[in-house]
Formats: C-alpha cells, sequence, structure tokens
C-alpha cells in the first residue's frame, strides 16, 4: 500500500544514503546504502541502478558487501569517480572490534561497471591524523586541474564536527591536506560534499548535534551547504537543503548536460517507526534535482527528464479561488501525480490539501501576513507527525511530486523544498484549494 512507484527504493530492507554518482560509460549510476536482510541500521551494502535517463532503471547486483576485514561491520557511505576509463568507488570501511571503531577509507574497481574488484585500504585506520576520532567517513572525490581530492567527514577529539580535505595524485595514495572548517557543527559532519556550480563554490554537509533556532534545525539531523570556495575556511553561513522532515546525507554529481544533479536519502537517522516497515521495507530516495544558484543562495529543481513520468495532462487556466474547491469536480485527483500552480499576486491566506480524505489529510499552507509556508502532517495517516515551516517573501509557484508515500515540495522555482514521508488511507486521494481572492494562472496535472 505504501510502497512508492516512482522514486528509488529496495524490494525489501533498509535504504539509506545515495552513494558513488556518476554519470559514466553514457549512463547514470547510483549506488546507495542497503541492509538487505532487515529494516535496521545494520549489515550495510552498496545496491546499484543504472539508467539512461534517471526515470527507468535498471537494478545491478550488490556492488559492495561486508565480507573483507576492513568493511565486515559495514561498507558506508563513499562516492564514485572514473579514470583510465575505469570506474572506482571510495568507501568507507566500518569495524568494531571489541565495542572499538576502526575506519578505513577504501577503494574498489571495475572494468565494465557491474564487477567491482576491492583494493582495500587506500586511508588507513592507524593513519588517521592526530586530533580526530574514529568517527571518521564518508570519502567524496573530486578532480580539480589534474589532481584528486576528496572531502571526509571528521569529528575532533574534542567531539566538534569538522571536514577534511585530502589530495591525490593517483587515487591510491592520500595526502592529508586540512581541515575546511574552522568553526564548530555539531558533534559530527557526515556526507560532506565539495563542487561548484555557476561559478560558485558549494561546501555541502550534514552535521549531527546543531540545536533548533526557531524554524531552523527542526530536524534529528541536519543537511545544508556553505557558499564558499575551499580556501575560504572562515566562512560559516550554513543555509538547509530542505525544510521537510525526511531529507539527508545528500550527494551530487556531474550528468550528461554538464548539470550538476543532487539526490538525498529521504530518511532520518535512528527514525525507523514507519509504517511501511510492517511490508518489510523503509525509506527511498529522493528525485533527482538539478542544482544552480542565484542571489547567493542554492536552488533545487526536479530534473527536466522527469516529465517523461507525465500522463493524462490536465489543465486549468485563470481559476479564482473563493472559498474551497476539491478539483475532483474537475476531474483532478490522484495518489501518485505531479502538480503544478502558478499564482498571481497572493495577497491573503492560501492553503492546498493533497492525499485528502474522510479522515485525513496533508496540509500546505501559505500565511500571507507573517509570510510563512507550512508543511502540516499532524492529520496526514499513520507515522510521524509534526510541521515544518520556512520564511517565504512570496508564494508565485507550486510543483508537488506525490508518490504512494512521499511527498516532494518545490516552491517559487527551487526557492525552498519541503520532503517528507506520509501514510495515508488508500482512498485518500483528493486535492482541496482553500482561500479568498486566490488568482491561479495556471494549474497542470498529471497522473504518475
Amino acid at each position: 500500500m505504501y510502497r512508492n512507484k516512482f522514486h528509488i527504493q529496495a524490494k525489501k530492507g533498509l535504504v539509506n544514503d545515495p552513494n558513488g554518482l556518476i554519470f559514466w560509460n553514457n549512463e547514470y549510476h547510483v549506488f546507495f546504502q542497503l541492509n538487505p536482510k532487515s529494516c535496521e541500521h545494520t549489515f550495510k551494502h552498496w545496491a546499484h541502478i543504472k539508467s539512461k535517463d534517471l526515470v527507468n532503471w535498471e537494478e545491478l547486483p550488490i556492488a559492495l558487501a561486508p565480507t573483507d576485514w576492513f568493511d565486515k561491520d559495514g561498507c558506508y557511505s563513499g562516492s564514485a569517480i572514473e579514470k583510465d576509463g575505469k570506474l572506482y568507488l571510495i568507501y568507507t570501511g566500518n569495524v568494531k572490534n571489541n565495542g572499538i571503531r576502526e575506519s578505513y577509507q577504501c577503494l574498489a574497481v571495475s572494468e565494465d561497471g557491474v564487477n567491482f574488484e576491492k583494493l582495500g585500504p587506500v586511508i588507513h585506520d592507524k593513519n588517521i591524523p592526530k586530533g580526530y576520532t574514529r568517527h571518521f567517513r564518508d570519502p567524496k572525490v573530486f578532480r580539480k586541474d589534474g589532481k584528486f581530492y576528496l572531502v571526509l567527514g571528521a569529528q575532533r577529539e574534542n567531539l566538534t564536527g569538522t571536514i577534511l580535505l585530502y589530495s591525490s595524485e593517483d587515487l591510491f595514495n592520500w595526502n592529508f591536506e586540512k581541515e575546511l572548517i574552522k568553526s564548530d557543527f555539531g558533534y559530527m559532519c557526515e556526507c560532506p560534499d565539495y563542487y561548484s556550480v555557476d561559478n560558485q563554490g558549494v561546501l555541502a554537509f550534514s552535521p549531527q548535534g546543531l540545536e533548533a533556532q526557531g524554524m531552523l534545525y527542526n530536524n534529528r539531523y541536519q543537511s545544508g551547504y556553505i557558499l564558499r570556495d575551499k580556501e575560504e575556511i572562515e566562512k560559516n553561513i550554513f543555509i538547509e537543503f530542505d525544510r521537510g522532515f525526511e531529507f539527508y546525507a545528500p550527494q551530487s554529481f556531474e550528468g550528461k548536460d554538464n548539470e550538476r544533479i543532487m539526490f538525498g536519502w529521504v530518511g532520518m537517522p535512528e527514525e525507523l517507526e514507519h509504517p511501511s516497515v510492517e511490508e518489510g521495507w523503509i525509506h527511498c530516495l529522493t528525485l533527482p534535482r538539478v542544482i544552480t544558484v542565484k542571489d547567493n543562495k542554492l536552488f533545487q529543481n526536479p530534473h527536466k527528464n522527469l516529465m517523461g513520468l507525465r500522463k493524462d495532462k490536465k489543465i486549468l487556466s485563470d481559476l479564482k479561488v473563493q472559498g474551497s474547491i476539491n478539483l475532483k469536480d474537475f476531474e483532478i485527483s490522484g495518489k501518485t501525480f505531479e502538480l503544478i500552480i502558478s499564482l498571481k499576486d497572493v495577497k491573503s491566506d492560501f492553503a492546498l490539501k493533497v492525499r485528502s480524505g474522510e479522515k485525513n489529510n496533508t496540509l500546505l499552507k501559505y500565511d500571507y501576513e507573517n509570510k510563512i509556508f507550512l508543511f502540516d502532517r499532524e492529520n496526514s495517516g499513520r507515522g510521524y507527525k509534526g510541521t515544518r515551516k520556512c520564511k517565504l517573501e512570496k508564494l508565485e509557484k507550486i510543483h508537488i511530486f506525490s508518490d504512494s508515500s512521499c511527498l516532494e515540495i518545490y516552491l517559487n522555482g527551487g526557492e525552498e523544498v519541503f520532503t517528507g514521508n506520509i501514510y495515508p488511507e488508500e482512498n485518500d486521494d483528493n486535492i482541496i484549494l482553500d482561500g479568498l481572492n486566490i488568482d491561479i494562472s495556471n494549474l497542470e496535472f498529471y497522473n504518475i
């Protein structure tokens, strides 16, 4: 009932971090953390799928399994890169002996993009620099000016989080360069990424231990970015990627048309009380998002290829909302759909209810006076409850992808994004508009 139709997920078990994202040999490769045996955070493998269009995916054999001394307690997160025509994976091998953690940054290689040979540690546990604990993981590798670099999540011995930079000429021999953050970001920084888009450097990471500040940092752990070059280590303006409930450990890569594409995990560490567990699975990945930078802010929009999911197009133009409108009156309703609403000069409150039924609805609301957008799943059905908010000076466009148990909401062309899981009843399929003097210039609806 809750299994998603078009988001990436496994047949069974637990899915978490996207790993090894790469466009290689004219195909998109996505790896992700998978426990194929249960819905618990143990026994981590690297699952592997590929696609020519980011819409239709082919399942491939497991790429990495925790079978060796250097990764026996889990093949943790990492990344991918091409070298000499071969596909390399670099990942964290997690080891625990008598309750003591060891951390190995390991390399694997493939010539065909399907079968991978493990090459063992290239940054050994004993080579972790002084001043850092064994919470030392999640290498993201990139190439710049003919040289390889990787950013690595780390914890200082004073139990504060940071990001480290390494360099290499050959992927096998790595030199510690420096810390990339001089401030403290909680007690651990996971899943770092560094890239340049629109001539702007982006340092992305997932800090654990940030305290909530009003509408900011309200999830158990956060994911966000700082707009800065590698050298600007004093620059610490951290902005959340996603203002919803379940979004963590994003990773990006360069796509076919040189665009910067990002996937995230629609989940949150340590939160496993999801009704989907009854069906033998938990969590999925986000849709592929294209990253751009505008006015010192990162924008996220669904990849254009996702238009290939669309069916049964319906359009309403110049719709005036005076009270409540159930779009079923216009033969518009559904569980898995894409909905785009373009608004004109909003000057009063506007509410949108999706997956609405007799008892349940998920509420999206714009508070015009206070300039706040709200994602409310208090009455969404089963599962985790709560509300998430963000400041939004104006509301011009709402773009929604609704899957069986996952919502992605893009506002104003990707200025803000909300992601979250919902678990309504099977027949909860109404879409309701509510407001006074709300002018909708265009409404597009597509079944998926």
